[in-house]
């Protein structure tokens, strides 16, 4: 009787183990330059705020993005999302759940010559994911710094690294010009057989491949290799893709499917995005083939709004570079998991937050002292799952603010920022981000060169003039009412203005300096040429001048 009853012990734990859910895998992806308004569930669409609640024409052309668009259906889009108006402080963002303001990078990107990095002091979303037993790789742009290998990702907690260590690299060719300097820009850890703490070789093995196949051919080593392991780790997969970068870079069998579009920069541009929608279609069929697209988080996110003449952020005002929301308002959506199909939040959400909300996916701890720095981030997993209230209202988020822009509690030479606090918008001139030059609306580029495309009159308003307070020029908007920024009312909301300012001053005590400000110049050592593989990569050991922080 004991013998039997210990078998059906026994059997019971082995249907529980088996039948028990594994750790999710989790996708994340980052399109870069992208425009708001150029994937297809927002053109020419009516939303649930007042940026175009009647569903008028904002584009003359529709980009084609079936993948993305049915990606979104099948989990959350989230239309109150944000990010940084650039590519290294966004990418910051997302990598450690800290402002710019408080990490040092940012709001200035990093160029290729200058000697610093993402801080040694920062604790990376990889190095959670690996201490909570994942598999970490990265697949595509880095852009937090090269002057030292130990600022690279596989010294930062990523297993294995395919990508460019810089950006706005040849699409084809993968190389890159700056500062007079030339060199390749493409690594992989393929052949290696421990890649952590390992520099990748430079390749040449895609010369002449476009760099979204580039990317998911790796996505496809990794998960097929995966595979092939006895007790296979889950995968976290951060795949900050080049598109929709510049050079504007296309394959013609993508800009033939915008016959209609004349304008050079607009058909390449087009051209791009669709082929950044075939990449995501071939990443959820390698998921698939390997059986593990169920089981996958999946997160889409830009890094900034597009930049003038090729992108359409329309009708927001403002663009990449800017704190107008055309700079700074992303596209987002969730799938998979526990989130909901064919839903949309308006809860104010940040990219500062995917560090904390994947703690709750993932299982890893943010707590001190595993997080020794505090995070700016914060949970968002009940909003993305609908949770409720004991009764039954949807969870409201935690997040009450914002901080879009804020210089350094001693760079009093530049008085600029940029602070969201409920739905209110501060927005202060600032050299920096060029606040002045995205009071635009800008439309997207017309289908034929020199001839302008005019969007519906009811979707344009002037551009607002800014009022002197505090010694700044500035501008505050109901942000939530006025998502296109038309009308500043400083002057009727005085008592508004003085506690969101006092808001931005408190906040500031606390915000570093960029680090461009003190390393921002360029480190001949820098020079590819240097190098023994004449590619780019850290030369810490030929110059005094990058430090590791």
């Amino acid at each position: 009787m004991f013998w039997i009853l210990f078998q059906m012990l026994l059997f019971c734990l082995s249907v529980e183990a088996t039948t028990s859910t594994p750790p999710p895998h989790v996708l994340l992806i980052v399109a870069d330059d992208y425009g708001h308004n150029d994937i297809g569930y927002q053109q020419n669409s009516p939303t649930t705020s007042n940026l175009n609640p009647n569903g008028l024409n904002t584009t003359n052309v529709k980009l084609l993005t079936p993948t993305l668009d049915r990606l979104a259906s099948e989990g959350m889009k989230l239309n109150n999302y944000y990010v940084q108006p650039l590519c290294s402080p966004t990418r910051g963002t997302i990598l450690t759940g800290r402002y710019p303001s408080h990490t040092g990078i940012g709001p200035n990107v990093i160029r290729p010559t200058h000697p610093y990095a993402m801080p040694k002091r920062e604790v990376l979303i990889a190095e959670k994911f690996k201490q909570a037993g994942y598999s970490t790789h990265i697949v595509g742009k880095w852009h937090l710094g090269i002057c030292d290998e130990r600022y690279t990702p596989t010294f930062r907690g990523f297993d294995s690294f395919t990508g460019y260590l810089l950006g706005a690299e040849d699409y084809y060719y993968h190389n890159r010009s700056d500062s007079g300097y030339h060199g390749l820009d493409l690594r992989n850890t393929t052949n290696l057989f421990n890649s952590s703490n390992v520099f990748p070789k430079a390749t040449h093995d895609a010369y002449g491949i476009y760099s979204t196949d580039v990317f998911t051919n790796e996505v496809e080593r990794i998960v097929s290799e995966r595979d092939l392991q006895v007790n296979p780790k889950p995968l976290f997969l951060y795949m900050p893709f080049q598109s929709v970068h510049g050079p504007l870079q296309a394959p013609v069998f993508e800009m033939n499917k915008y016959p209609s579009v004349m304008n050079t920069a607009r058909r390449k541009y087009a051209g791009m995005v669709s082929a950044l929608d075939d990449a995501v279609l071939k990443i959820e069929t390698i998921y698939k083939k390997y059986q593990i697209w169920n089981n996958t988080l999946m997160i889409f996110t830009t890094d900034n709004g597009g930049p003038l003449k090729s992108a359409n952020n329309f009708p927001l005002r403002g663009h990449k570079a800017t704190s107008w929301e055309g700079g700074v308002r992303g596209i987002s959506f969730v799938r998979g998991l526990n989130v909901p199909g064919n839903t949309v939040t308006q809860e104010l959400m940040h990219s500062t937050d995917w560090y904390a909300t994947l703690s709750s996916v993932a299982g890893y701890d943010i707590t001190y002292p595993t997080q020794p720095l505090p995070l700016d981030g914060v949970n968002q997993w009940n909003i993305l799952t609908g949770a409720t209230d004991a009764n039954g209202k949807l969870l409201k988020t935690s997040r009450l603010n914002i901080m879009h822009n804020c210089p350094g509690s001693t760079e009093e030479n530049d008085l600029g920022g940029a602070y969201r606090s409920g739905v209110y918008k501060l927005l202060m001139a600032s050299k920096t981000m060029q606040v002045n030059s995205g009071m635009i609306q800008t439309p997207p580029p017309g289908n034929r060169l020199n001839v302008p495309w005019v969007p519906p009159a009811e979707l344009i308003c002037p551009p607002p003039k800014g009022i002197l307070m505090n010694g700044v020029v500035s501008w505050l908007f109901h942000i939530r009412d006025d998502p296109k920024e038309c009308v500043n009312i400083i002057e009727s909301s005085q008592e508004v203005y003085e506690k969101v300012y006092q808001e931005f001053v408190n906040y500031k005590k606390t915000a570093v300096s960029d680090l461009a400000l003190m390393f921002g110049t360029s480190d001949p050592a820098s020079n590819p040429k240097k190098r023994w593989d004449k590619a780019w990569g850290p030369w810490s050991k030929r110059s005094n001048k990058c430090q590791w922080l």
